[in-house]
């Protein structure tokens, strides 16, 4: 008997880089064949983008439509666009769209994504089962959306109860859970052959066996396109495999796939350029200097909580507004971090310290990397209007802050504050002192929902000018 072959093309963590898509498009087309099996890992649309914003994510699905992808799974950046979205994104996919522990908020599994399929590749039966990301965090910004995620390995378990072995040969798990945890589904679940990886970013240029389950992952952004080839014995249990990493930047791009990116674009622009309103004046931005726009935003947030003080950093906005037309692409492209408003308490001393470190260029200037953020740099903070920060003269080489008062009132650093700001400076990203906090809570906007809300308040965007760092 000919030993049967199969091949496992996997992308993951593409975070709508459609251009580097393009160019795996080119890659598949060159080294697929009629075993091929095409498996994308999750966080393919990023509705950081214009094209994915503007489409609610249908670029996405049009472009792995066009490859002919055979399943997807949602990563937690489609979980997070929410329901009306994922549901779109989902419908428009003509491959299967996976995610097991993905449901609504009364616990009822969400009926645009299946938990498994079987396909049948070569007369080889295949059991493709989906899993996302889950923790007790991620469910409180999906609790904003009226869903939730449930166990991964309960879900696991559960989905296997429902299949008998004798329906399939090969278990495939192709997760959005992150390698660490990939390497303890392989040890719960001997009996899963593979895991097609993603969510931790990992660039693992072999795959590695553990407790005979072959683990795969390709990074980010599509840099690589995963090839995994098993060779299969008599009894359908796989023999032997190779896997390797091929770089997107050694191929053109799929001139189809670039009509699609170029087809969607267009579309995008149209449907978020309609005018919203008019400002009257405009805000300046700076990574480096307090600003009008920053100011605006720490505003803001403290009017949607109520807290004592509003604090954010200036590089969650991208550049400033000038006088005129507003438009949902021009919020888009000013503010395109997916973050939320986020109420916490946090202590005087770490407030402190979190404005004393924002005075530092070298910090100011520190890559922005976090989760959630996709600016490029962290920026100086900026406080709500009933903050003053008394500076040193910059010659003097002790601390550049003087006092802090908080509605005339001196900053108390023993004193837990109620404060205003994203989930990306309460996680401590850049500012690490801001992780030290309690009691938070989320609201359902992006940021730039937040600008869009607010900058039709004539009294707010006045009251952004007068300078709250002040050297005296």
């Amino acid at each position: 008997m000919k030993k049967k072959k199969l091949r496992i093309f996997h992308i993951n963590d593409i975070h709508s880089r459609f251009e580097k898509l393009a160019k795996i498009a080119t890659a598949i087309e060159k080294y697929k064949d009629s075993n091929s099996i095409l498996l994308d890992a999750g966080d393919n649309a990023d509705f950081m983008r214009i094209e994915t914003e503007g489409t609610q994510g249908e670029i996405s699905s049009a472009i792995l439509n066009e490859i002919g992808f055979h399943a997807r799974i949602f990563g937690n950046n489609e979980g997070f666009s929410g329901i009306e979205n994922g549901k779109h994104i989902a419908e428009s996919s003509k491959c299967e769209v996976l995610t097991c522990n993905m449901y609504d908020i009364e616990g009822n599994k969400l009926n645009f994504l299946k938990d498994a399929t079987i396909l049948e590749i070569n007369d080889v039966k295949i059991l493709l089962i989906g899993v996302t990301a889950s923790s007790p965090s991620y469910n409180g910004f999906y609790k904003l959306f009226n869903m939730l995620t449930k166990d991964p390995i309960e879900e696991i378990h559960r989905v296997l109860s429902n299949y008998k072995n004798h329906e399939f040969n090969l278990k495939i798990l192709i997760s959005h859970l992150g390698l660490k945890f990939d390497k303890n589904i392989a040890k719960e679940f001997p009996s899963i052959n593979i895991i097609i990886g993603g969510h931790s970013h990992d660039v693992l240029k072999e795959p590695f066996l553990l407790n005979n389950t072959i683990i795969c992952q390709t990074g980010k952004y599509g840099e690589y396109l995963g090839i995994l080839d098993i060779e299969l014995d008599d009894k359908l249990h796989i023999k032997n495999y190779n896997g390797s990493l091929v770089s997107s930047k050694d191929f053109i791009p799929d001139p189809k796939i670039v009509e699609i990116i170029d087809e969607y674009s267009k579309k995008a622009k149209k449907n978020l350029s309609k005018h919203l309103f008019y400002l009257n004046c405009a805000l300046s931005h700076s990574l480096t200097e307090e600003n009008h726009l920053s100011n605006f935003l720490a505003d803001s947030l403290k009017d949607i909580f109520h807290t004592d003080i509003g604090i954010i950093n200036s590089g969650i906005l991208n550049n400033g507004l000038e006088k005129g037309s507003i438009s949902k692409l021009l919020l888009l492209k000013t503010s395109p971090s997916p973050l939320n408003p986020t109420y916490f308490e946090l202590k005087g001393v770490d407030i402190r310290k979190s404005l004393e470190k924002s005075l530092y260029e070298e910090i100011q200037m520190q890559d922005g990397s976090g989760a959630g953020f996709r600016g490029k740099y962290l920026g100086n903070i900026a406080v709500s209007n009933d903050v003053r920060v008394y500076l040193n003269p910059k010659t003097e080489n002790t601390c550049r802050i003087k006092s802090v008062t908080i509605n005339d009132e001196p900053l108390d650093e023993e004193k837990w504050y109620s404060v205003a700001s994203s989930d990306y400076l309460q996680r401590g990203s850049g500012y690490v002192e801001m992780a030290n906090n309690r009691n938070e809570k989320y609201d359902p906007d992006f940021i730039r929902d937040v600008l869009r809300k607010y900058l039709t308040k004539e009294e707010m965007i006045k009251q952004a000018f007068p300078k709250r760092f002040i050297e005296k």
